[in-house]
């Protein structure tokens, strides 16, 4: 999607962005090549590390800082603050949300905006009963399939990830991963928001 586009359906101005659990960086250095000024911050090293490479491939000046969400040190520095992926469904405590998003309200320049994406527990629950299997990647290098569990009663969803990759000619190498998240409640979310200062809306869909 157009990041600018987004931000001018939404009449939100600023260049200076943080982008929080930035990952191997795709949407930083996207931002970048479109004249955003940008940091990002993520807890992997090994997700900063392809970060740092893919900016440096791209050729775009982005600041990669190895950070915890809940422990952002930034005050009034950025214009914008994103967080997309599901990643502040990750934090499966509601204490470290509300910690997360107090951070980032610091790291905001007086009406600066916050844009980030969540599951709600709704969310989690409609994509586990797509399954019991579902596809998520299917190309001629990637296979990606995933399960899904939720257990309504903590409201966490777990995510049993396997990975095909072709490595070369038909040798592929199979990768396992488990991923925890929380759903929300639409009102936790709002009332974490609203411990922080915020003003906030809901979208479904940003454009």
């Amino acid at each position: 999607k157009n990041f600018a586009k987004i931000l001018e359906n939404f009449h939100i101005r600023g260049k200076k962005v943080l982008d929080v659990a930035c990952g191997e960086g795709t949407f930083a250095v996207e931002i970048a090549k479109q004249g955003f000024e940008v940091v990002g911050v993520d807890l992997s090293p090994e997700m900063l590390k392809f970060a740092v490479e893919r900016a440096e491939r791209e050729n775009v000046p982005v600041v990669f800082l190895k950070m915890d969400m809940r422990d952002l040190s930034f005050q009034e520095e950025f214009d914008i603050v994103t967080c997309w992926f599901d990643s502040l469904n990750y934090l499966l405590d509601y204490d470290d949300l509300k910690r997360t998003f107090k951070g980032v309200w610091n790291a905001l320049k007086p009406g600066g905006h916050f844009l980030f994406d969540m599951n709600t527990i709704y969310g989690l629950f409609m994509a586990s009963q797509e399954g019991p299997v579902y596809i998520q990647q299917d190309s001629s290098n990637v296979f990606e399939v995933q399960d899904i569990e939720f257990d309504l009663e903590d409201s966490i969803a777990t995510f049993y990830v396997t990975v095909f990759e072709r490595k070369e000619g038909n040798l592929w190498e199979r990768f396992d991963e488990i991923h925890r998240e929380r759903g929300y409640k639409i009102k936790e979310i709002a009332s974490a928001l609203r411990e922080a200062d915020f003003i906030f809306s809901f979208y479904d869909d940003l454009l």
